[in-house]
Formats: C-alpha cells, sequence, structure tokens
C-alpha cells in the first residue's frame, strides 16, 4: 500500500492507495480515507487508519508548512516510510507556463497532474480540474500538456461564513439548496445566493475558460462539493473524489522512474 496525504489548511485528507488494483487508464485505486485536523491526535488517528496494512511509500503535498515535520515524524512512526513531499520543483508529466510557479498550491498542482493523467489526451484534448472544496480552484492543462494556470474563488462554506461575519443580521444558513432562486425568506434567499451562486460561476468559468483558450477540454470535478456540482448542472464532466490523492501517486511513481 501506499499513503497518500493532502495536507490543507484546517485538516489532511489522508488515504490508502492500492497501485495494483483498479481498471482505469493509471493503476490504482484509493482503498479508503480519513480526514484528520489539525487539533486532533493524528498518532493515534493514523495508526488506527492504517490498521497495520504494509506501507512501501508515502507521499503529500501541503499548503501548511507547520504541518509538515510534525506529520512526517508521525508517518516514520507508524509506518516506517518516509512522507515525501511534492511542488513545483518535482518531476511533474505536464509543463509549468505559470509566472509564479513558487507561489503555486501544490494541492493545485497534485490536481492539475491527476486530471492531466487520467482524462487529458496529449496532442488531442486538455483537462479542466474543478476542484470545489473550502475553496474553488480550477486547473487548466493546455492538449499539449503545459500547464497556464487556473482560478481561484471561495468555496460556499467561505461565501456562507463571510456573509455572517460582513453583516449584522444574516443567520448562518444550512447549505440546502431551496426549491426556487427566488428566496422568499432570508435563509432562502442567502441559501440561493451561495448555492445558486456556486452554480452559476463554475458553469459561467468553464465557459470562458474553454473560450480563452485553444482546442478540446475535459472537465473534470473533485472535492466535496464535486459531484454535486455535476449533478446540479446536469453535465456530462467526468467526477473523482480522490483526485488530488491520486495525483500524489503519479507524482510518486514519476519520482521513482
Amino acid at each position: 500500500m501506499w499513503l497518500l496525504i493532502d495536507i490543507g489548511n484546517s485538516a489532511s485528507k489522508v488515504g490508502l492507495f492500492d497501485p495494483t488494483s483498479g481498471a482505469g487508464r493509471i493503476p490504482g485505486e484509493v482503498v479508503r480515507t480519513i480526514r484528520i485536523a489539525h487539533d486532533a491526535h493524528p498518532l493515534t488517528l493514523l495508526r488506527e487508519f492504517v490498521a497495520g496494512e504494509p506501507v512501501s511509500r508515502a507521499g503529500a503535498v501541503s499548503v501548511v508548512p507547520a504541518q509538515r515535520d510534525r506529520l512526517a515524524g508521525v508517518v516514520r512512526s507508524v509506518t516506517g516510510a518516509d512522507l515525501r513531499f511534492f511542488d513545483h520543483t518535482s518531476r511533474l508529466p505536464l509543463s509549468l507556463a505559470y509566472e509564479t510557479p513558487q507561489t503555486l498550491g501544490h494541492d493545485r498542482i497534485a490536481a492539475a497532474v491527476g486530471g492531466w493523467v487520467r482524462f487529458g489526451e496529449p496532442g488531442r484534448t486538455g483537462v479542466i480540474v474543478v476542484d470545489a472544496g473550502t475553496a474553488v480552484n480550477m486547473e487548466v492543462v493546455r492538449p499539449d500538456g503545459s500547464y497556464p494556470g487556473g482560478v481561484i474563488g471561495p468555496g460556499v462554506e467561505l461565501m456562507r461564513d463571510a456573509l455572517g461575519v460582513g453583516t449584522a443580521q444574516l443567520p448562518k444558513v444550512d447549505l440546502q439548496l431551496p426549491d426556487s432562486p427566488v428566496g422568499r425568506s432570508t435563509k432562502a434567499a442567502l441559501q440561493s445566493g451561495i448555492l445558486h451562486g456556486l452554480l452559476d460561476s463554475v458553469a459561467g468559468m468553464v465557459r470562458r475558460i474553454q473560450a480563452a483558450e485553444t482546442g478540446d477540454f475535459r472537465v473534470v470535478t473533485t472535492g466535496g462539493w464535486g459531484a454535486w456540482i455535476n449533478e446540479q448542472l446536469r453535465v456530462d464532466w467526468a467526477c473523482d473524489r480522490n483526485l488530488v490523492l491520486k495525483g500524489i501517486s503519479d507524482l510518486i511513481r514519476l519520482a521513482d522512474g
């Protein structure tokens, strides 16, 4: 097994990956995942999660430098494997045309890699990866395999929380799509603005990217809201909830040659 970790702002998504399973273009499948909050006790949680499975490789991307050493020590203690971190200097299956690669989020790199390796067709079809989680990131890989950049926007929880903090009388609502886009109560109006706003912004930005770029693109969603976006928009986009973790597995394979 391989251990894959996406270290986010408040928690890490951890996956156990079997590199020999699966029937897709690229072998390997995420067997199970766990979310470990940064304020939790990772040693106990990771030991229970791994459950004695032999781990031969461990890889991670991180947007929180302070968590790197902490998790590297925990992974070594639980599995005996060294945790390798990947960034813009790593060996990649795409070429970076980003103007400031040193500022590029490592999770964004893994998302672009996972999308390109699994859904792109070199010379024919590029990919647009929509990672809808805390933020809504869109990564673009052109048909020639170059990565020019993408889009960063707020996710629905951030939009909801910002409205609650920045206004005096708006409540914090549950994130359920109302029956009509016209909210007939303050709660429904907020839900419509947040959730319909997410759907329209994703659909509109995908159209903008496709109009601005040359060639064909396959769209793939990931993140906690990815499947919901596909369902609500009724599109034929691909969806892979574990695409960032799979991108880390691709980076491990490339690093091993």
